[in-house]
Protein backbone atom coordinates (compact mmCIF):
# COMPACT_ATOMS: atom_id res chain seq x y z
CA UNK A 1 0.00 0.00 0.00
CA UNK A 2 2.78 2.43 0.95
CA UNK A 3 4.74 1.64 -2.22
CA UNK A 4 1.65 2.32 -4.39
CA UNK A 5 1.23 5.74 -2.75
CA UNK A 6 4.90 6.56 -3.37
CA UNK A 7 4.56 5.58 -7.05
CA UNK A 8 1.35 7.65 -7.33
CA UNK A 9 2.90 10.79 -5.88
CA UNK A 10 6.03 10.30 -8.00
CA UNK A 11 3.89 10.18 -11.17
CA UNK A 12 2.02 13.34 -10.10
CA UNK A 13 5.35 15.08 -9.41
CA UNK A 14 6.73 14.17 -12.84
CA UNK A 15 3.52 15.43 -14.49
CA UNK A 16 3.79 18.75 -12.68
CA UNK A 17 7.47 19.18 -13.63
CA UNK A 18 6.74 18.44 -17.28
CA UNK A 19 3.78 20.82 -17.24
CA UNK A 20 5.94 23.62 -15.79
CA UNK A 21 8.66 23.05 -18.38
CA UNK A 22 6.17 22.95 -21.26
CA UNK A 23 4.71 26.28 -20.13
CA UNK A 24 8.19 27.83 -20.11
CA UNK A 25 9.38 26.57 -23.49
CA UNK A 26 7.30 27.75 -26.43
CA UNK A 27 7.76 27.25 -30.15
CA UNK A 28 8.02 30.70 -31.71
CA UNK A 29 9.12 30.14 -35.32
CA UNK A 30 9.91 27.31 -37.69
CA UNK A 31 12.50 27.97 -40.41
CA UNK A 32 12.27 25.13 -42.92
CA UNK A 33 12.79 22.12 -40.62
CA UNK A 34 14.44 24.06 -37.75
CA UNK A 35 12.30 24.98 -34.75
CA UNK A 36 13.02 28.11 -32.72
CA UNK A 37 11.79 28.44 -29.15
CA UNK A 38 11.59 31.41 -26.81
CA UNK A 39 14.67 29.98 -25.03
CA UNK A 40 16.65 30.08 -28.30
CA UNK A 41 15.69 33.72 -28.75
CA UNK A 42 16.61 34.48 -25.14
CA UNK A 43 20.08 32.99 -25.71
CA UNK A 44 20.48 34.96 -28.95
CA UNK A 45 19.63 38.15 -27.07
CA UNK A 46 22.48 37.41 -24.66
CA UNK A 47 24.83 36.88 -27.61
CA UNK A 48 23.82 40.14 -29.32
CA UNK A 49 24.19 42.09 -26.08
CA UNK A 50 27.73 40.73 -25.71
CA UNK A 51 28.51 41.84 -29.27
CA UNK A 52 26.91 45.26 -28.94
CA UNK A 53 26.21 46.76 -25.51
CA UNK A 54 24.28 49.62 -27.19
CA UNK A 55 21.41 47.16 -27.60
CA UNK A 56 20.69 47.48 -23.88
CA UNK A 57 18.81 50.65 -24.77
CA UNK A 58 16.21 48.61 -26.68
CA UNK A 59 12.98 47.69 -25.00
CA UNK A 60 12.10 44.04 -24.47
CA UNK A 61 9.99 43.70 -27.63
CA UNK A 62 12.60 45.39 -29.85
CA UNK A 63 15.36 43.12 -28.57
CA UNK A 64 13.11 40.07 -28.99
CA UNK A 65 12.38 40.84 -32.67
CA UNK A 66 16.02 41.62 -33.37
CA UNK A 67 17.15 38.34 -31.79
CA UNK A 68 14.54 36.32 -33.66
CA UNK A 69 15.55 37.81 -37.02
CA UNK A 70 19.23 37.25 -36.20
CA UNK A 71 18.54 33.56 -35.52
CA UNK A 72 16.53 33.20 -38.72
CA UNK A 73 19.45 34.65 -40.69
CA UNK A 74 21.90 32.31 -38.93
CA UNK A 75 19.77 29.23 -39.64
CA UNK A 76 19.36 30.05 -43.33
CA UNK A 77 23.09 30.66 -43.72
CA UNK A 78 24.01 27.50 -41.81
CA UNK A 79 21.69 25.35 -43.93
CA UNK A 80 23.48 26.56 -47.05
CA UNK A 81 26.98 26.33 -45.56
CA UNK A 82 26.65 22.68 -44.46
CA UNK A 83 25.81 21.71 -48.05
CA UNK A 84 29.42 22.50 -48.94
CA UNK A 85 31.40 22.28 -45.69
CA UNK A 86 31.50 19.73 -42.85
CA UNK A 87 31.67 21.90 -39.74
CA UNK A 88 33.45 19.16 -37.77
CA UNK A 89 36.38 19.21 -40.20
CA UNK A 90 36.94 22.92 -39.56
CA UNK A 91 37.30 22.83 -35.77
CA UNK A 92 40.86 24.21 -36.02
CA UNK A 93 39.59 27.22 -37.96
CA UNK A 94 36.86 27.65 -35.36
CA UNK A 95 39.48 27.78 -32.60
CA UNK A 96 41.52 30.34 -34.55
CA UNK A 97 38.46 32.55 -35.04
CA UNK A 98 37.58 32.22 -31.38
CA UNK A 99 41.10 33.22 -30.32
CA UNK A 100 41.00 36.23 -32.62
CA UNK A 101 37.64 37.17 -31.12
CA UNK A 102 38.63 37.00 -27.45
CA UNK A 103 42.05 38.58 -28.09
CA UNK A 104 40.36 41.57 -29.75
CA UNK A 105 38.13 41.91 -26.68
CA UNK A 106 41.14 41.92 -24.34
CA UNK A 107 40.86 38.42 -22.82
CA UNK A 108 44.11 36.62 -22.06
CA UNK A 109 42.97 33.12 -22.87
CA UNK A 110 40.05 30.91 -23.80
CA UNK A 111 39.34 29.87 -20.22
CA UNK A 112 38.81 33.45 -19.01
CA UNK A 113 36.64 34.22 -22.01
CA UNK A 114 34.63 31.05 -21.46
CA UNK A 115 34.02 32.02 -17.82
CA UNK A 116 32.93 35.49 -18.90
CA UNK A 117 30.46 34.05 -21.40
CA UNK A 118 29.19 31.55 -18.84
CA UNK A 119 28.49 34.40 -16.41
CA UNK A 120 26.58 36.12 -19.18
CA UNK A 121 24.56 32.95 -19.71
CA UNK A 122 26.12 32.06 -23.06
CA UNK A 123 28.13 29.07 -24.29
CA UNK A 124 31.57 29.49 -25.86
CA UNK A 125 30.91 26.49 -28.12
CA UNK A 126 27.82 28.16 -29.59
CA UNK A 127 29.83 31.32 -30.17
CA UNK A 128 32.57 29.32 -31.91
CA UNK A 129 30.02 27.76 -34.25
CA UNK A 130 28.56 31.18 -35.08
CA UNK A 131 31.99 32.57 -35.93
CA UNK A 132 32.76 29.50 -38.04
CA UNK A 133 29.49 29.69 -39.98
CA UNK A 134 30.07 33.35 -40.77
CA UNK A 135 33.60 32.63 -42.05
CA UNK A 136 32.50 29.62 -44.13
CA UNK A 137 29.60 31.65 -45.52
CA UNK A 138 32.12 34.23 -46.76
CA UNK A 139 34.22 31.44 -48.29
CA UNK A 140 31.13 30.06 -50.00
CA UNK A 141 30.20 33.47 -51.42
CA UNK A 142 33.73 33.93 -52.76
CA UNK A 143 33.81 30.52 -54.48
CA UNK A 144 30.31 31.00 -55.86
CA UNK A 145 30.75 34.50 -57.26
CA UNK A 146 34.49 35.03 -57.80
CA UNK A 147 34.11 34.71 -61.57
CA UNK A 148 31.48 37.47 -61.55
CA UNK A 149 33.72 40.03 -59.86
CA UNK A 150 34.54 42.79 -62.32
CA UNK A 151 37.48 45.02 -61.50
CA UNK A 152 38.98 47.55 -63.88
CA UNK A 153 42.58 47.54 -62.66
CA UNK A 154 43.60 50.14 -65.24
CA UNK A 155 40.95 52.55 -63.99
CA UNK A 156 42.05 51.99 -60.38
CA UNK A 157 45.72 52.53 -61.26
CA UNK A 158 44.89 55.77 -63.09
CA UNK A 159 42.75 56.97 -60.20
CA UNK A 160 45.52 56.33 -57.67
CA UNK A 161 48.12 58.03 -59.89
CA UNK A 162 45.86 61.06 -60.33
CA UNK A 163 45.31 61.20 -56.59
CA UNK A 164 49.06 61.15 -55.92
CA UNK A 165 49.89 63.65 -58.66
CA UNK A 166 47.27 66.10 -57.41
CA UNK A 167 48.72 65.84 -53.90
CA UNK A 168 45.29 65.67 -52.31
CA UNK A 169 45.11 65.39 -48.56
CA UNK A 170 44.67 61.82 -47.40
CA UNK A 171 41.98 61.36 -44.79
CA UNK A 172 40.86 58.23 -43.02
CA UNK A 173 37.27 57.94 -41.88
CA UNK A 174 35.93 55.65 -39.15
CA UNK A 175 32.47 54.80 -40.46
CA UNK A 176 29.28 52.99 -39.54
CA UNK A 177 26.41 52.19 -41.89
CA UNK A 178 22.74 51.36 -42.09
CA UNK A 179 21.70 49.77 -45.38
CA UNK A 180 17.91 49.71 -45.46
CA UNK A 181 15.54 48.50 -48.17
CA UNK A 182 12.94 50.59 -49.97
CA UNK A 183 10.08 49.27 -47.82
CA UNK A 184 11.56 50.73 -44.62
CA UNK A 185 9.72 53.72 -43.14
CA UNK A 186 12.46 56.36 -43.19
CA UNK A 187 10.81 58.60 -40.58
CA UNK A 188 10.43 55.61 -38.27
CA UNK A 189 14.11 54.76 -38.78
CA UNK A 190 15.22 58.32 -37.95
CA UNK A 191 12.98 58.39 -34.86
CA UNK A 192 14.52 55.11 -33.75
CA UNK A 193 18.03 56.54 -34.20
CA UNK A 194 17.05 59.60 -32.15
CA UNK A 195 15.63 57.43 -29.35
CA UNK A 196 18.08 54.52 -29.24
CA UNK A 197 21.21 55.52 -31.18
CA UNK A 198 22.68 54.69 -34.57
CA UNK A 199 24.25 51.36 -33.50
CA UNK A 200 20.98 49.97 -32.14
CA UNK A 201 19.16 51.13 -35.28
CA UNK A 202 21.77 49.41 -37.47
CA UNK A 203 21.19 46.14 -35.60
CA UNK A 204 17.43 46.46 -36.09
CA UNK A 205 17.02 47.93 -39.57
CA UNK A 206 20.19 47.27 -41.57
CA UNK A 207 20.15 44.45 -44.12
CA UNK A 208 23.95 44.50 -44.37
CA UNK A 209 26.11 41.90 -42.59
CA UNK A 210 27.57 44.78 -40.55
CA UNK A 211 24.26 44.91 -38.66
CA UNK A 212 25.66 42.21 -36.36
CA UNK A 213 28.18 44.67 -34.88
CA UNK A 214 26.05 47.80 -34.86
CA UNK A 215 26.83 48.77 -38.45
CA UNK A 216 30.55 49.35 -37.85
CA UNK A 217 32.66 49.42 -41.01
CA UNK A 218 35.89 50.69 -39.46
CA UNK A 219 38.62 52.90 -40.95
CA UNK A 220 38.42 53.68 -44.67
CA UNK A 221 40.64 56.04 -46.68
CA UNK A 222 38.86 58.78 -48.59
CA UNK A 223 40.43 57.69 -51.87
CA UNK A 224 38.85 54.23 -51.45
CA UNK A 225 35.35 55.70 -51.55
CA UNK A 226 33.11 56.16 -54.57
CA UNK A 227 32.69 59.81 -55.51
CA UNK A 228 29.07 59.83 -54.34
CA UNK A 229 30.06 58.60 -50.87
CA UNK A 230 33.19 60.75 -50.65
CA UNK A 231 31.19 63.91 -51.37
CA UNK A 232 28.64 63.12 -48.64
CA UNK A 233 31.17 62.06 -46.01
CA UNK A 234 33.61 64.94 -46.60
CA UNK A 235 30.87 67.37 -45.54
CA UNK A 236 30.09 65.54 -42.28
CA UNK A 237 31.41 66.42 -38.84
CA UNK A 238 32.29 63.66 -36.39
CA UNK A 239 29.11 62.09 -35.03
CA UNK A 240 26.96 63.29 -37.94
CA UNK A 241 24.87 61.08 -40.23
CA UNK A 242 24.56 61.44 -43.99
CA UNK A 243 21.40 61.89 -46.00
CA UNK A 244 20.13 58.63 -47.57
CA UNK A 245 22.41 57.54 -50.41
CA UNK A 246 20.77 55.45 -53.11
CA UNK A 247 22.72 52.31 -54.04
CA UNK A 248 21.70 49.13 -55.95
CA UNK A 249 20.66 47.16 -52.83
CA UNK A 250 18.68 49.92 -51.11
CA UNK A 251 19.40 53.19 -49.34
CA UNK A 252 22.48 53.85 -47.26
CA UNK A 253 23.01 55.99 -44.19
CA UNK A 254 26.62 56.64 -43.21
CA UNK A 255 27.73 57.86 -39.79
CA UNK A 256 31.13 59.51 -39.44
CA UNK A 257 32.52 58.34 -36.10
CA UNK A 258 36.04 59.80 -36.42
CA UNK A 259 38.23 61.51 -38.98
CA UNK A 260 42.00 61.80 -39.16
CA UNK A 261 44.51 63.18 -41.65
CA UNK A 262 47.32 60.88 -42.75
CA UNK A 263 50.80 61.70 -43.96
CA UNK A 264 50.65 62.45 -47.65
CA UNK A 265 52.99 59.60 -48.54
CA UNK A 266 51.40 56.92 -50.67
CA UNK A 267 53.06 53.72 -51.87
CA UNK A 268 51.65 53.41 -55.39
CA UNK A 269 51.75 49.60 -55.68
CA UNK A 270 50.46 49.05 -52.15
CA UNK A 271 47.64 51.56 -52.62
CA UNK A 272 46.57 49.96 -55.91
CA UNK A 273 46.51 46.54 -54.22
CA UNK A 274 44.43 47.92 -51.32
CA UNK A 275 41.91 49.54 -53.63
CA UNK A 276 41.54 46.39 -55.73
CA UNK A 277 40.92 44.43 -52.52
CA UNK A 278 38.44 47.06 -51.32
CA UNK A 279 36.48 46.90 -54.58
CA UNK A 280 36.49 43.09 -54.52
CA UNK A 281 35.08 43.04 -50.98
CA UNK A 282 32.44 45.62 -51.93
CA UNK A 283 31.19 43.43 -54.77
CA UNK A 284 31.31 40.27 -52.66
CA UNK A 285 29.23 41.97 -49.96
CA UNK A 286 26.65 42.83 -52.60
CA UNK A 287 26.60 39.23 -53.89
CA UNK A 288 26.29 37.97 -50.31
CA UNK A 289 23.29 40.18 -49.59
CA UNK A 290 21.46 39.25 -52.80
CA UNK A 291 22.18 35.54 -52.37
CA UNK A 292 20.87 35.59 -48.80
CA UNK A 293 17.69 37.40 -49.92
CA UNK A 294 17.10 34.68 -52.50
CA UNK A 295 17.61 31.91 -49.93
CA UNK A 296 15.23 33.60 -47.51
CA UNK A 297 12.56 34.02 -50.18
CA UNK A 298 12.81 30.29 -50.92
CA UNK A 299 12.66 29.32 -47.24
CA UNK A 300 9.47 28.34 -45.42
CA UNK A 301 9.17 30.51 -42.32
CA UNK A 302 6.18 29.96 -40.04
CA UNK A 303 5.39 32.13 -37.04
CA UNK A 304 3.52 30.69 -34.04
Amino acid sequence: MISKKIIYFFIIFLFQVNFINSSEVKIVTKVNSEILTNIDIENESKYLLILNTNLKSLNKNELYELSKNSLIRQIIKKEEVVKYFALGKHSKLGEELLKKNYTALGFENKEKYSNFLKNEGFSIEILKEKLLIDRLWNSLIYEKFKNKIKIDETEIKNRVKTFINNQEKVYEYNLSEILFDLNTDYKQLIDFIDNYGFEAAASKYSISDTSMNGGKIGWVKNNNLADKLKKQISNLSEGQISEPIEIPNGNLLIKLNQKRELENKVDLDLEIKKQINFEQNRQLNSFSLNFYKKLKQNSIINEY
